[in-house]
């Protein structure tokens, strides 16, 4: 009986060590509101029906795409692509995932409330209601590549952010809730007037900050850090099993100290330290690189081992840009997440296409020859 609990404990030690968990592997799919997938009834259908053909057991359903709400909202105008006006494409999607055994988390994204193309013509809508929180570089544009950003040094913007997530988790039958654009635009954005008012008066300095001045980096980090840390606790309280993660930066090549990445350098997200402060329940890292070049693929399992060293005891599900391997390819680098010793991984994305069609063959395919070695 001693050595049966010696090797139990054992066992355990090993998965913590490696930031592994005996639950089941995460394989996900993110279903982004841009596409289509679960603007319908019936797209939801044909979604679900992918998924549970590819083995896919977790939908990441984009809730919140740029100020908009693909579920009902008080708080956001409705998403204008959606199929019907009585249609609610997350409600659907939970009864009908739910049934298939699959689950559903709402992706949002936080900070990211624009395009670039003209602002919307609902007066209601965050970047016309609240133009003093939006997003601004050091020399005062407000439009980043990616389009307009809420500045994340606007308290009033991260408790509205904190009423966005607590409509849907109060709301809705969720499993989780996924971060997204959870981050600064880049190393030069930050510089809204609150923003600046509120540094000022922390630090007290009145010299507009350099955009790499390291104080200032630090600040804008922390930032971040608060909305993540004050969301993590609203939603335990309301229901303690709904799981927080991120959809989080892995640009660029793999660098073991994780001080010099482009997230906790670049944008301003440091992941590890939420992962590490029991505030982010699991982390989803982009690790967008292509299996058809060798650099891109050696950089793929690179960061793998970097995330072994961060994983601060929470799961990794890591992220994989179909679009851009064959499907050979994807399954090579879901492969190599399993070889790593991560707990899952999630496909982007997931929406209807013939290219999703023969991805899901090819899942399908290996799911059927690995169950078939098992058994042999």
């Amino acid at each position: 009986m001693i050595k049966t609990y010696a090797i139990a404990a054992l066992a355990c030690l090993i998965m913590l060590a490696s930031g592994c968990s005996a639950g089941e592997e995460v394989r996900g799919a993110w279903v982004s509101g841009w596409g289509h997938g679960y603007l319908s009834a019936e797209e939801v259908d044909a979604t679900i029906a992918a998924a549970k053909k590819a083995g896919i057991n977790t939908l990441y359903i984009q809730v919140r795409k740029i100020g908009d709400a693909y579920y009902k909202s008080t708080l956001e105008p409705r998403a204008s692509n959606i199929s019907k006006p009585d249609f609610d494409p997350l409600a659907y999607t939970i009864k009908q995932a739910h049934a298939q055994g699959i689950k559903v988390h709402a992706w949002v994204n936080a900070y990211r409330i624009w395009s670039k193309l003209p602002n919307p013509a609902d007066p209601k809508h965050i970047v016309n209601a609240h133009p003093d929180w939006i997003c601004k570089d050091v020399n005062g544009n407000i439009t980043a590549s990616e389009g307009q950003y809420l500045d994340p040094g606007v308290p009033a913007a991260r408790e509205h952010m904190a009423k966005v997530v607590m409509e849907i988790v109060k709301n809705y039958d969720v499993d989780g809730v996924q971060w997204d654009y959870i981050r600064y635009p880049g190393v030069r954005w930050g510089y809204s007037e609150t923003a600046l008012r509120r540094y000022y008066a922390d630090t007290k300095t009145s010299a507009k900050p350099d955009p790499k001045d390291e104080k200032w980096s630090q600040w804008r980090r922390d930032q971040v850090t608060e909305l993540v840390r004050m969301v993590h606790k609203q939603v335990k309280a309301v229901k303690p099993k709904v799981i927080m993660s991120a959809s989080t930066i892995a640009w660029g090549n793999y660098n073991p100290d994780f001080k010099k990445t482009d997230c906790y350098a670049g944008v301003f997200q440091d992941w590890k330290y939420w992962a590490a402060n029991n505030i982010l329940d699991a982390n989803l890292p982009m690790v967008y690189k292509s299996e058809k070049y060798p650099k891109s693929a050696e950089s793929f399992r690179g960061w793998l081992q970097g995330f072994k060293s961060w994983h601060g005891g929470k799961p990794t599900y890591v992220g994989i840009e179909v679009s851009f391997s064959d499907n050979d390819g994807v399954i090579a680098q879901i492969e190599a997440i399993r070889k790593a010793g991560l707990q899952g991984f999630v496909l982007f994305d997931f929406k209807q296409s013939k290219s999703r069609d023969a991805l899901v063959d090819a899942l399908a395919a290996a799911k059927n020859k690995k169950a078939a070695s098992a058994k042999q």
